[in-house]
């Protein structure tokens, strides 16, 4: 079996009080405190198929606005946090088939019950911690058995007869790992032969039933050897429909993204920070260094959008299947192009250029906030090539000549998409990069003469 979720000695216990301030992820109690040091974390927890059950939440971040970022390795294996300021902390167990299915008694010993448990603890049980348990095996049925009590789980259970016992007995478990692993927040007691001899300390079995309710044992995630064509089916494929995006490489695009979220789970670049933090009561003074390891190990949706890999195929200028658009507006850059002295003909071609930019633009944004930043910064870079061009343009004329006609030309040799500081999100010809610029011309961001009142020569 592989062990994807540490399970070493923790350094911080329940005495920390930390209230969460808001909604805003860096107030929220799991991300004031510091994850335990521990030897399992570091050599196990980097295993591909943690990564690859990762992606299952970080695909779906894509599409789903209710998901704000997954934080890779951050007291369980992840934890995806939410925009209503609840996070969901992740626990990531595969078995070989070989193995069986998992019983109650594992689960709590060996399947990271107990330390999901530890960790919502330490989190102070916060209302707005959720817990999962997410793993490739099945659940072992019976009254008493893990079957059993995944039905018994969450806040709307499916069998709500026999929780108490059933709390009991997973008191009683977790107890019994406390006597090999010393979890700061579960009891220490005294070791029995039997387990009914085991004696429960006062409310604590109390709190396993609020924990019960706070958790989901999931079954979902597929087997190692199926995982990868199942998340590009069912979670990529979809999300590349919904989101509009043409000549995707399907497989290199969630191999970037799975290696991506390797590098997130391998950072461990301040660990000596990290143990002066916990041992640090007040947690002030360190509090940045831990909000930068946090970053680190953060997946946003920017990030994954930036991960997206296309193939070579030669996009068209206009949308195959669309009626073309005529882009509105136009009427400054006729001005700007008649007074740069630009020929007719260009003039009319930059037109059909500019309508190009507006319909591929409009199919291919995502409609996600994103999209306002990643055309200011695709027009900042059209923008400094048109100023480029502009500038030797100038240098190849007679002081004060007209210098439009030379300009238009530099553009279209020099404005190339693979000339640009940083490759634009979509995938764009150098047309439509020739486009965008003609319509920040017609939006007055540049000229192809000296600077004139494009408004006052309508008239």
């Amino acid at each position: 079996m592989v062990d994807t979720a540490g399970t070493g000695a923790g350094a911080e216990g329940v005495g920390a009080s930390l209230e969460p301030d808001g909604p805003s992820n860096s107030e929220l109690v799991i991300f004031e405190l510091a994850p335990q040091e521990d030897s399992g974390s570091d050599t196990l927890g980097r295993y591909r198929y943690q990564a690859e059950v990762t992606a299952q939440d970080c695909l779906a971040m894509l599409t789903q606005e209710s998901i704000d970022s997954v934080v890779c390795e951050w007291h369980e294996d992840f934890v995806v946090v939410r925009t209503d300021g609840s996070v969901e902390l992740v626990s990531v167990k595969h078995r070989e088939g070989t193995q069986g299915p998992w019983t109650l008694v594992e689960l709590c010993k060996s399947g990271g019950l107990t330390h999901l448990f530890d960790r919502w603890c330490a989190c102070e049980c916060a209302a707005n911690v959720r817990l999962r348990l997410a793993t490739n095996a099945a659940l072992k049925p019976g009254k008493d058995n893990a079957g059993m009590l995944a039905r018994m789980c969450g806040p709307e259970p499916e069998v709500t007869a026999g929780q108490t016992a059933m709390a009991e007995e997973v008191a009683r478990q977790m107890l019994k790992v406390r006597w090999k692993q010393p979890y700061p927040n579960v009891p220490d007691t005294p070791v029995c032969k039997k387990d009914a001899d085991i004696r429960i300390p006062a409310g604590f079995a109390e709190r396993v039933v609020r924990f019960l309710a706070a958790l989901e044992i999931s079954c979902k995630p597929p087997h190692r050897e199926s995982i990868t064509d199942v998340n590009i089916q069912r979670l990529l494929v979809p999300a590349v429909e919904q989101l509009k995006l043409a000549h995707v490489d399907l497989e290199n695009t969630y191999r970037a993204i799975v290696d991506r979220i390797e590098r997130a789970n391998r950072d461990e670049s301040d660990r000596s920070q990290l143990a002066v933090y916990i041992a640090d009561p007040g947690r002030v003074r360190n509090r940045s260094q831990i909000q930068q390891r946090i970053g680190r190990r953060r997946i946003t949706r920017e990030i994954l959008r930036h991960e997206v890999v296309y193939t070579s195929v030669q996009l068209p200028t206009f949308p195959r299947g669309q009626a073309p658009v005529v882009a509105p507006g136009g009427a400054k850059l006729r001005r700007k192009l008649r007074r740069g002295r630009v020929p007719s003909d260009e003039a009319a071609f930059a037109e059909r250029l500019r309508s190009a930019w507006y319909t591929t633009w409009a199919e291919r944004r995502t409609g996600l906030a994103g999209d306002e930043t990643d055309l200011l910064n695709l027009s900042t870079d059209v923008l400094e090539m048109a100023f480029d061009c502009r500038r030797h343009a100038r240098a190849q004329v007679v002081e004060g000549g007209e210098f439009g006609i030379k300009m238009n030309d530099l553009l279209a040799e020099r404005l190339k998409a693979d000339a640009l500081p940083s490759p634009p999100r979509i995938q764009l010809s150098n047309l439509h990069l020739r486009g965008l610029a003609y319509q920040l011309c017609d939006e007055c961001h540049f000229f192809f003469s000296e600077p004139f009142d494009a408004d006052e020569e309508a008239s």
